[in-house]
């Protein structure tokens, strides 16, 4: 049986059908009302069955030419929105995919660490002498000056110690003094008579001169010491820095002077600062071998650069510093190496410094600079057997490349091995790509961009 397309005559099926449809709401009265006298329309629009005065006559259709012209117009229209309709559907069956060509840029490679910050200096006050505490001079957690009073203990018992020792001092001067004269005295008298005293007081007389001179150094020893003891109840920090809040109130008794003194406040430096952080022994040996090659200098010469950044940064790291310090051996628990950094941390016109003792931070260091070929990160995934990217060829037939990466530069990946500037990659509707099927590509405004097309929209 042959099959074609339809007939579409004047009173074909499909013609009558659709001019019936199209004005089947339209009504126009009879060409000659006066020439038909019982003329009854069945149906009022274009083409109605009507009867004449005969009555064996059969009821025919009447058909105005003007309508039957518009219905064609109509009909004509339609047949050509319905060809047109089916050659866009074909288009339309193949899925839409945005794609992009890797790009060959120079970028800096960084290794990425997480560290904590520490302060270079930290210290644990506590007084040097037992009493009672008398004074607060500071207030939590503000900054304080090298030097700077925090501390005082009741002085009054140690300042009865120093009067005492001074006391003590004047007595033993004054034995001296009489000691020098009896010695002056027994010497000159020997000397005039030799006879008129005997050797053994002249002995005792250097002996007593002797002792009275080791007992003003005594003295003089204590007074300083009881001076050290007055001078000690005054509590100063010995750090430029931030402290903390007072852990002993006034009127209570503390320690000092041992090892179990009590602790009074901390006191921590804040500019410039730490951050230590623990690299692995591959990017070590990178790193070793730059150094010993020439193209990075040692760690004492200070000229390694660091990054730091905090969580709220994102991938912004705003602190620059220095590799200052690499420890000299591995941890055999992590395999890693203990690196240092130093970062200046001055304080804004308003609120805190940015960088505290203990906190975490993230850090990165340069390892390399030259030309990467990189792609839109958005195009990478990942499954069972590793990671890959879909490619487009030259039939537009999808498929899955399985790649090798590096870091993530500015929403782009470092591909090492799997990719050329020559192959066409999914940025955008992977999810209608499937391998071995044909897509519909619209390309990126510039290759190798992360693309701001959508899939389905127009390149």
């Amino acid at each position: 049986m042959q099959v074609g397309p339809p007939s579409f005559g004047i009173h074909s099926p499909v013609v009558l059908t659709i001019l019936e449809r199209c004005f089947s709401a339209y009504q126009h009265p009879f060409p000659n009302p006066g020439a038909v006298a019982d003329c009854r329309p069945h149906v009022m629009h274009p083409f109605a069955y009507y009867r004449t005065g005969d009555a064996h006559s059969s009821p025919r259709l009447a058909l105005r030419p003007h309508l039957i012209a518009r219905g064609l117009f109509l009909l004509t229209v339609t047949c050509l929105f319905v060809g047109c309709s089916s050659k866009d559907a074909e288009t339309e069956k193949l899925p839409p995919v945005t794609v992009a060509h890797p790009m060959k840029k120079n970028v800096t490679l960084y290794e990425y660490f997480t560290g904590q910050v520490q302060a270079i200096d930290s210290v644990d006050v506590r007084s040097r002498v037992s009493g009672y505490l008398d004074q607060i001079r500071f207030e939590s957690g503000s900054e304080v000056k090298k030097d700077e009073v925090l501390f005082i203990v009741d002085q009054r018992p140690f300042q009865a110690k120093v009067d005492q020792q001074n006391a003590s001092l004047a007595q033993a001067k004054a034995q001296q003094k009489l000691a020098h004269v009896q010695y002056k005295r027994d010497i000159g008298l020997q000397r005039t008579d030799p006879g008129a005293i005997a050797q053994v007081t002249i002995d005792r007389s250097i002996a007593n001169v002797g002792v009275q001179d080791a007992n003003v150094m005594q003295a003089t020893a204590q007074l300083e010491e009881a001076q050290l003891d007055l001078d000690y109840c005054t509590i100063a920090s010995p750090i430029n820095g931030q402290i903390s809040r007072n852990y002993v109130s006034v009127g209570n008794l503390i320690t000092g002077g041992t090892e179990q003194a009590t602790l009074l406040t901390t006191v921590v430096s804040v500019d410039p600062i730490y951050a230590y952080f623990y690299v692995d022994e591959h990017t070590i040996e990178r790193v070793q071998k730059s150094i010993r090659d020439g193209d990075r200098p040692p760690v004492k010469s200070r000229k390694i650069p660091v990054e730091l950044g905090l969580n709220i940064d994102g991938k912004n790291y705003p602190h620059s510093g220095y590799v200052d310090f690499s420890d000299n051996q591995f941890s055999t628990d992590t395999g890693t190496l203990q690196v240092r950094g130093i970062f200046s941390n001055p304080k804004p016109a308003q609120g805190q410094r940015v960088l505290v003792p203990g906190q975490f931070v993230n850090i990165r260091v340069p390892l390399s600079k030259g030309p990467q070929l990189l792609v839109d990160t958005a195009a990478i995934g990942q499954d069972i057997v590793g990671t890959y990217v879909i490619v487009v060829d030259q039939e537009q037939v999808a498929s899955y490349r399985y790649i090798e990466i590096g870091p993530e530069v500015d929403k782009m990946t470092v591909v090492t091995k799997g990719l050329s500037t020559e192959d066409r990659v999914i940025v955008a509707g992977q999810h209608n790509a499937r391998p071995g099927a044909k897509v519909d590509i619209h390309n990126t405004p510039e290759a190798g961009t992360p693309s701001a097309h959508q899939p389905g929209t127009e390149g």
